[in-house]
């Protein structure tokens, strides 16, 4: 179930690296008429007009996509705007957006440009309304790489630190009834460090599990250790090193009780 989490995180993350995002740019008219500056929240930019009874042109080559702001000075009855594409003319309606110190602020409008288009043309009739052309550029960033952990711990049944001299370590614990599970990635390897709490004559034991197959099984004996210690356990054992199987890629590991024990694990990532 942790690992089912944790690709879905890694897939979210990738998937949010890759979301597009869109910049404006500013384009200039061939041939505008007379010019007045608009300052918004968006910006401040000249919107012109066009000469009488002209249109304006808009170098479009390699352009995909357009936005054209507009005002007027005065309440129109009809604003429109025409958009002249080769042969093809498409008028639109202008949709009063606000007004601001004065100004008639209409919606913006949007639209593709076909391929191997050198230039468009905008023709608006009415002298009183303002416009502003804009190239909209879609940005998708490079995907950032996704970092998997080197060590994931999937299943323990608790942690507990053990000391040696002035230092402490991270242990975690499993027993009978829950194991110590782990994953390595990335082709790491490990060693592990397991300890175990005697509590009477009986001898504890455990065994080791590579991708869910049995590779080796320990016995400790009834040898406590005099240099290390842990919080509420007052007979340890020594220690045992294990040397887990070689991980070509990604691997998981488990660490179950035989014996009615608690046991002490801590995995240690190798160098490169």
């Amino acid at each position: 179930m942790k690992r089912y989490i944790i690709l879905l995180l890694i897939v979210l993350l990738a998937s949010a690296a890759l979301a597009a995002t869109v910049r404006t740019k500013v384009m200039s008219f061939d041939n505008p008429g007379n010019r007045r500056l608009l300052k918004t929240d968006a910006g401040n930019y000249y919107y012109y007009r066009s000469l009488p009874e002209k249109s304006m042109t808009l170098n479009t080559a390699g352009v995909e996509k357009i936005q054209l702001r507009s005002f007027g000075i005065e309440a129109i009855r009809k604003p429109q705007v025409t958009i002249i594409i080769g042969e093809n003319r498409t008028t639109y309606d202008l949709k009063l957006k606000e007004r601001l110190n004065g100004f008639y602020l209409y919606e913006p409008l949007e639209f593709e440009i076909p391929a191997n288009t050198p230039k468009i043309e905008v023709l608006c009739y009415n002298r009183s309304i303002y416009l502003r052309s804009f190239q909209l550029i879609t940005v998708v960033p490079k995907p950032k790489p996704v970092t998997i952990p080197n060590r994931v711990i999937n299943a323990h049944a608790g942690m507990i630190d053990i000391m040696h001299n002035s230092t402490t370590s991270d242990y975690y614990t499993f027993n009978a009834v829950q194991p110590l599970k782990f994953t390595l990635n990335n082709s790491r390897n490990a060693v592990v460090y397991v300890r175990a709490r005697l509590t009477d004559r009986s001898l504890p034991s455990f065994s080791l599990y590579h991708n869910g197959v049995k590779v080796e099984s320990h016995e400790f004996s009834l040898k406590r250790t005099t240099k290390y210690s842990a919080p509420g356990v007052k007979n340890l054992t020594v220690g045992i090193k294990l040397n887990l199987p070689v991980n070509s890629g990604s691997g998981e590991y488990e660490l179950r009780a035989d014996t009615d024990h608690l046991f002490m694990a801590r995995p240690v990532l190798l160098k490169k």
